[in-house]
């Protein structure tokens, strides 16, 4: 017996395949429906997971010290890579027990950089007062990084600030305030 049109088209809807026809009205919708909900929460898990936090207040430090004045510059150079920051001191001093502040707002202790020596350390590991780190660079970044302009060293809480020469990469530009 060969059914057409309208109950045809019941039978092919319904979840009951009709008696002697193969089971796989049900099959096919459920797998159907497994590939819908896979590929909507797929990005929906990237979006969510890509999107780094890079605020921690359990990670706050103390705010810049603003009465202490940059005395000198040395020749320590500061080198920004895509999450690193490398420290090149090419002067014969020893520095222990280092404060290194970026942009006069984020701050990192380093226990040691002694004369000749490079350490590299993970712009990550900078915070400022409010536990926030500068943005790092990277393929997998979400934001545009934090451009590093300005580093300087603090000994301790009554000497003067010691500025670092940055090397600064080759795509940021830099504004001459020169009013002529």
């Amino acid at each position: 017996m060969r059914v057409r049109g309208w109950k045809r088209a019941q039978q092919l809807r319904s979840t009951s395949a009709p008696r002697g026809a193969p089971y796989t009205g049900l099959i096919m919708r459920s797998r159907w429906n497994a590939l819908l909900q896979i590929a909507l929460a797929v990005p929906a898990l990237l979006a969510v997971g890509c999107n780094a936090n890079l605020y921690d207040p359990t990670l706050a430090t103390r705010p810049y010290p603003e009465a202490l004045q940059q005395e000198s510059v040395v020749q320590v150079q500061v080198v920004p890579q895509q999450t690193q920051i490398r420290f090149i001191n090419a002067t014969s001093t020893n520095y222990d027990n280092i404060d290194i502040w970026i942009n006069r707002r984020f701050v990192k202790h380093v226990e040691r950089l002694h004369a000749g020596q490079q350490i590299e350390v993970e712009i990550e590991d900078f915070r400022d007062q409010w536990g926030q780190c500068p943005q790092p660079g990277g393929f997998w970044r979400t934001r545009p990084p934090t451009p590093i302009v300005i580093t300087q060293i603090q000994r301790d809480e009554t000497q003067p600030l010691v500025g670092l020469v940055t090397v600064l990469p080759s795509d940021v530009k830099v504004e001459s305030r020169d009013p002529r």
